[in-house]
């Protein structure tokens, strides 16, 4: 039940936030592209902190740029994404890395544009979430 009410206030968040955020400085979605620090909720936004670089292109794939929490998945990580009418969804694949590294999906209210965007992550397979931080860093994606 405690998913369930998580996945209801971040859906309900990609349409309030736009809203109360009106005339503030509006960045581009997660569907423009572009590096972004994946870091957990309250996370001082600097690169030492970051769980995770990805790098998104705008064709609904991307990379993983560098991992402080994973370590060296880079050449073997897979990442898509795509955007439905609300949040984006993020996959990160790493079954194909060989240091048990846990493939996870990002669920990011992405139409606000927001710097940062807020995020649940979930490992796949397991029920819980945890509360994380998009960061945009660069304009150039994948």
């Amino acid at each position: 039940m405690r998913n369930h009410w998580a996945y209801f206030v971040l859906i309900a968040s990609a349409f309030v936030i736009p809203a109360l955020c009106a005339g503030a400085e509006q960045r581009p979605p997660l569907a423009a592209g572009g590096c972004w620090m994946v870091l957990p909720k309250g996370e001082k936004p600097e690169r030492t902190n970051a769980a995770e670089i990805l790098c998104l292109g705008r064709d609904g794939y991307g990379r993983v740029r560098e991992s402080q929490f994973y370590g060296e998945v880079a050449t073997c990580a897979r990442v898509s994404y795509k955007t439905t009418h609300g949040p984006t969804y993020v996959e990160v694949d790493f079954s194909a890395c060989t240091n048990n590294a846990p493939s996870h999906r990002l669920v990011c209210a992405s139409s606000s544009g927001s710097n940062p965007v807020p995020c649940l992550q979930s490992i796949l397979g397991d029920s819980d979430t945890i509360d994380m931080e998009l960061y945009r860093i660069e304009e150039g994606g994948s």
